[in-house]
């Protein structure tokens, strides 16, 4: 890729940040814009007087992916930020007073589930081998691949996936597929939360949604040590350390389009018309 390529990314969350280091790392002149005068969207954090607090997510889980940003800069994630695992996934509570401690450690949440549930506590760690093996079918296919393209449905893995999708809940609900696994109702309803993960409702969605337990029971749950913000911020350093450049207090108001291809876009700053020039003063910014 030359050095003079540009490219312009449109928000500064978690994911904005990760498309602008990628491309940098490709060797793109990166501008990121943002409306906010702040990065990392909800991955942020509200301050009041000498305190602050995370806004948005509370719980760091996939860490891989993160670090897999760092790897290909050729930078230590630990030169940037630090995080540990936790001994507990969650803590679940219901109106009841019916409280249960998920330790991430399986035999321990076996043994919890039955102190606390008229219940085997395997059926909780079956639940989630279960959540391991639709993640070993079909997880590189939600999490690496485009769904859009056709060529990822036709290769080895995705048609031995298809083989067994009688074993993905395919078929039925997330709701009936863990009702028919769990059997106590408060572990259904437990289960059944982790659809809203992506905004599915469980009585809808099909119960391949089950794959996503897999991630905060089986891999973990983590904590950065400066805080959940201090991961948008790493971030940020990282894509600078690159050459990256932001903008904040920026709205993209129109994604300009030449015969067929985007070719630039068209930005006000701080609501007063003002365009997005190399120092802030033209009405659009090309790429090119």
């Amino acid at each position: 890729m030359k050095s003079n390529s540009k490219a312009i990314v449109i928000g500064s969350g978690i994911a904005g940040i990760a498309a602008s280091i990628r491309l940098a790392v490709k060797g793109y002149q990166v501008l990121v814009l943002e409306k906010n005068s702040y990065p990392g969207g909800k991955l942020s954090e509200i301050t009041l007087g000498k305190y602050r607090f995370d806004a948005g997510p509370s719980l760091f889980t996939m860490p891989q992916f993160v670090e897999e940003l760092f790897e290909l800069a050729s930078k230590k994630t630990s030169d940037f930020f630090e995080y540990n695992a936790h001994d507990t996934c969650c803590h679940y509570f219901w109106e009841d007073g019916t409280f249960l401690k998920a330790h991430s450690n399986h035999q321990e949440i076996e043994n919890e589930v039955e102190k606390v549930f008229p219940t085997n506590g395997k059926l909780f760690t079956k639940k989630l081998k279960k959540a391991a093996f639709i993640n070993e079918q079909v997880g590189d296919l939600f999490l690496k691949n485009s769904l859009h393209d056709a060529r990822n449905f036709l290769n080895f893995k995705t048609l031995k996936a298809l083989s067994n999708s009688w074993k993905l809940d395919l078929q039925t609900t997330y709701h009936a597929s863990n009702k028919k696994d769990l059997k106590d109702p408060k572990l259904v309803q437990l289960f059944d939360r982790f659809a809203t993960y992506n905004g599915s409702n469980p009585y809808k969605t099909p119960g391949i949604m089950g794959i996503i337990p897999h991630f905060e029971h089986n891999v973990g749950t983590f904590f950065p040590k400066k805080g959940m913000v201090s991961i948008t911020n790493s971030l940020v350093q990282l894509a600078e350390s690159l050459g990256v450049k932001f903008q904040f207090n920026t709205i993209v108001e129109q994604i300009l389009v030449e015969n067929n291809t985007v070719v630039g876009v068209s930005s006000a700053m701080n609501g007063n018309g003002l365009g997005i020039g190399e120092e802030g003063a033209f009405e659009k910014r090309q790429l090119g």
